[in-house]
């Protein structure tokens, strides 16, 4: 079976901008779906949170988790409803569906082993430098809420791919070549992390090769699951196995802990932003990119970079159903 062509015809009118499509991404996934789930968690005020006090459950852990990861539901369910309501998004939606071919369990967990790896390298790195001393935090009965916050996890790594890596990518990859869709994708990216505590210009650096990266690793294995598994396994990694900042945002509750009296702000970690603002998470994040550019070429499929089109025509996990784009 042979992978078919996309079939674009829509013209290039000022919805199928790139200004227009980053637009759109603001406004819908930051200014509108954003809003119900930040004033349902909202903590002291949120209806969920006062639920949860009144039955005697509510904890700051769970408050942070909620507050800062779980509210970002309605941005996901925003998202599902916005691609699967309007006529030209439609085939996005379905490029992240389990129907796709190469969205399988196989290529979420190789997203978390790598998004594992490449967090815990870096961890790794600042802990023998010295830069940062962790203490076991751990107790039996946290076990039930390192699954929620993992879940938890999951909901907002998955949220902001599917916004940045599924809509914004596929929407101007249709009129654009590749290349443009992955410089905007790793662009936008940073930009949405600037007003992040502890935000300076390696951090966000940083954030833009991250971003390059996953719509790489996107593109070369055709599947929008991989990013989401490497963005989850990353954040739950730093935040709830480690207990440090995760682009500046620090957990209530993790299995190690940070002696953040000891922590030092150096190239190999930043003791406010955590390790995505320091060198080694730079390098984590451009081998990503390197490597997939690199397997790409031995498959002779770097020519698809230049390309306007949705769907590889030799993807290695083998043919993708062909969407109409209208």
């Amino acid at each position: 079976m042979e992978t078919k062509e996309l079939e674009t015809v829509q013209k290039v009118d000022y919805k199928n901008r790139i200004l227009w499509i980053c637009l759109m991404t603001v406004f819908w996934y930051m200014l509108v779906f954003s809003v119900p789930g930040e004033l349902l968690f909202d903590p002291g005020s949120g209806p969920f949170d006062w639920f949860m006090e009144k039955i005697g459950y509510m904890h700051d852990a769970n408050r942070f988790t909620m507050q800062y990861y779980l509210a970002t539901i309605s941005g996901f369910i925003g998202g599902i409803l916005y691609m699967g309501y309007t006529k030209r998004n439609k085939f996005i939606l379905r490029s992240m569906l389990p129907s796709c071919p190469n969205n399988k369990l196989k290529h979420l967990l190789q997203g978390l082993l790598i998004g594992f790896a490449m967090n815990f390298g870096c961890i790794l790195v600042a802990l023998i430098a010295g830069d940062i001393k962790l203490f076991l935090n751990f107790s039996i009965e946290q076990i039930p809420f390192y699954f929620f916050a993992l879940v938890c996890v999951f909901i907002q790594s998955s949220t902001e791919e599917m916004w940045t890596r599924g809509f914004m990518y596929e929407r101007i990859n249709v009129h654009y070549p590749l290349w443009v869709a992955i410089l905007v994708n790793g662009a936008f990216f940073g930009a949405m992390h600037i007003f992040n505590d502890g935000a300076g210009v390696l951090p966000i650096l940083d954030i833009v090769i991250c971003g390059l990266g996953f719509s790489l690793a996107k593109w070369y294995t055709g599947s929008i699951w991989v990013p989401m598994g490497i963005h989850t396994a990353w954040n739950f990694t730093q935040n709830f196995l480690f207990g440090l900042p995760n682009s500046g945002l620090i957990s209530e509750a993790s299995v190690f802990g940070l002696d953040a009296a000891n922590a030092r702000t150096t190239l190999i970690y930043d003791a406010t932003f955590g390790v995505e603002g320091a060198i080694p998470a730079v390098m984590a994040d451009a081998i990503l990119g390197i490597v997939c550019l690199i397997l790409a070429a031995r498959k002779g499929r770097l020519g698809e970079l230049f390309q306007k089109k949705v769907t590889p025509s030799a993807d290695p996990q083998g043919p993708q159903p062909a969407y109409e784009f209208k």
